[in-house]
């Protein structure tokens, strides 16, 4: 047997609720939880379990990752022999990953088995009888010490290129590279299992913003249309790590396509341009009610910010909280309708549920507020725990009344705004005029990167005009919004048209999918890691569906 042979996996599949697990559970996180009442218009991406590569390409030694097994390709690969098995679960695939330890035992015993991801929330009581080590911390590092290899400083961390391909209506129209920055959140709301898990410290994974440059520079090489999701709590929040990218981004006339999570708090402390000038032109923001009294609303007013960001091609995600206990259903109406003013792109409607290891939970044991049946039910208590359930006895409001909200919410959303496709179409619209004669060259290297993005759209746009469960007045906006499209593109463009039947053909498929459940399985990936001193990953250069434009710099 090859010393230190390492297999990691994610939790097998099939699951989400047709197999028992609980709604939302599952690897689409925008359609499971952001776009999810939008039928056919809702975006489908199937997210990669990014950690397990990134620890893989950070020893010093091989590895095989598994992406999305079935049980079959599992207990397939586990009778190779194996030193070493890690499984990456979430707390509501706990009884998936019990499952595959049970499988493990049985089929390679002599593997010692580590847990971990977010799902080690869980007691050791309960980890401890079906494995042989819990990584409850950095996994790198962990794993590092676990295998007896020297330690590595964070800022000499390989950062592997990991992507995600987004879809609509069945076709892909862009490629996200995933930029891990950081990990653990400073901000400490209460119900934050990300803030808790590292106790409210934040590991930088990229320490400077030349680090954070470094990496995303690297994916322009390999594909010059990439776009970026910057996971990292904390990159707009530390203001010096921010401005030095920005720096970057000057010094090199570059502009890139960014996504970040980010709050009131971190946004305030920039200008629009300067966010722009970033590549910023996606950020996920709290709305939580100006009651709930966190620190990360602390700034401008949240309905001015997303009306802002939003004006300059900045596209928002808002995500509120169901079920406070300050919420009345008034109250809780009230601040739906508040959210729905400022008509962000994307909304996420989660209810305030209690995750081991944060303060809300303690509070809740303490003072006996979780629901009796999930107290005696511990697995049926974790598989409820994806933000779709109420599990909490409340003030002034039943349970079923915050799940109904819920769901109406969601519904109500859809039916005003139409659906969020469409709607980032118009924000970008809004950004493109906002830059495309700007003094600025970088500001106007952005307003390029709008334009491309709005010539997706012009096969997108007709499917949403003539398609279902669309308004007469979102009909007519549509129509004007894509002649607007049609005038700035060129004849090559224009071109994209004829893949009308194509996209038809996708939104036939992706309501079929929408009817048959809520989970689009992902195809199973093996990936092989060589250890850091092999770690010269190839990747060819891909040329993105609908992606016409050259390169997103000066």
């Amino acid at each position: 047997m090859i010393k230190n042979k390492l297999l990691f996996s994610s939790v097998c599949k099939p699951i989400g609720p047709s197999v028992g697990d609980g709604e939302s559970v599952g690897y689409e996180l925008l359609h499971g939880q952001v776009t999810r009442s939008q039928h056919i218009y809702s975006p489908r991406v199937v997210h990669k379990q990014f950690s397990l590569d990134y620890i893989a390409e950070n020893l010093d030694c091989p590895s095989t990752v598994l992406h999305y097994p079935s049980k079959r390709t599992f207990i397939s690969e586990l009778k190779k022999g194996y030193e070493v098995l890690g499984i990456s679960f979430v707390l509501s695939t706990f009884h998936h990953a019990k499952i595959m330890c049970e499988l493990a035992r049985k089929y390679s015993p002599q593997t010692k088995i580590i847990l971990g991801g977010y799902g080690t929330v869980v007691s050791d009581e309960e980890l401890t009888p079906i494995c042989d080590a819990i990584c409850k911390e950095e996994g790198v590092g962990f794993m590092r010490r676990y295998l007896g290899q020297p330690t590595l400083a964070v800022e000499d961390y390989i950062h592997p290129t990991i992507r995600s391909r987004l879809r609509i209506f069945g076709i892909p129209v862009s490629h996200t590279a995933m930029i891990f920055a950081g990990l653990g959140c400073p901000n400490g709301c209460d119900f934050c299992s990300t803030s808790h898990f590292f106790k409210r410290e934040h590991i930088k994974l990229l320490p400077t913003g030349d680090n954070i440059f470094e990496v995303m520079k690297k994916h322009r090489e390999i594909d010059p249309n990439m776009d970026h999701t910057i996971l990292d709590e904390d990159f707009l929040l530390n203001k010096k790590r921010g401005l030095s990218f920005l720096h970057r981004c000057r010094k090199e006339k570059m502009n890139f396509s960014t996504f970040a999570f980010a709050s009131v708090k971190a946004l305030s402390q920039y200008t629009m341009d300067e966010l722009t000038e970033m590549g910023i032109d996606g950020v996920w923001v709290g709305y939580e009610g100006k009651k709930s009294g966190y620190e990360k609303h602390d700034g401008v007013d949240i309905d001015k910010l997303i009306a802002k960001l939003q004006d300059h091609g900045i596209t928002v995600l808002s995500s509120m909280i169901l079920g406070i206990p300050y919420q009345s259903e008034d109250i809780a109406r009230k601040e739906f309708k508040g959210l729905l003013q400022n008509s962000p792109c994307l909304t996420q409607y989660l209810i305030y549920g209690p995750t081991p290891g944060t303060p809300f939970y303690e509070n809740v044991m303490k003072d006996q507020l979780l629901d009796p049946e999930l107290v005696s039910d511990r697995i049926k208590y974790y598989k409820k725990c994806t933000g779709f359930y109420a599990m909490v006895k409340h003030p002034s409001m039943e349970k079923e009344k915050i799940e109904k909200l819920q769901r109406e919410f969601y519904q109500k959303d859809f039916e005003t705004l139409g659906p969020s496709i469409f709607r980032i179409a118009e924000v970008k619209l809004s950004g493109y005029h906002k830059y495309h004669n700007h003094v600025n060259p970088l500001l106007r290297s952005k307003a390029l990167v709008f334009r491309q993005k709005l010539i997706t759209f012009l096969a997108i746009l007709p499917i949403g005009i003539f398609g279902p469960k669309i308004s007469m007045y979102n009909r007519r906006k549509y129509l004007k919004l894509f002649f607007h499209i049609f005038k700035m593109a060129n004849w090559k463009e224009r071109a994209f048209l004829f893949a009308l039947p194509i996209m038809a053909t996708g939104a036939i498929v992706s309501w079929i999918n929408r009817i048959m459940g809520q989970m689009e399985h992902p195809i199973t990936r093996v990936h092989k890691h060589f250890g850091r001193k092999k770690s010269k990953r190839s990747f060819k250069k891909y040329r993105g569906f609908l992606r016409p434009l050259p390169a997103r710099s000066l």
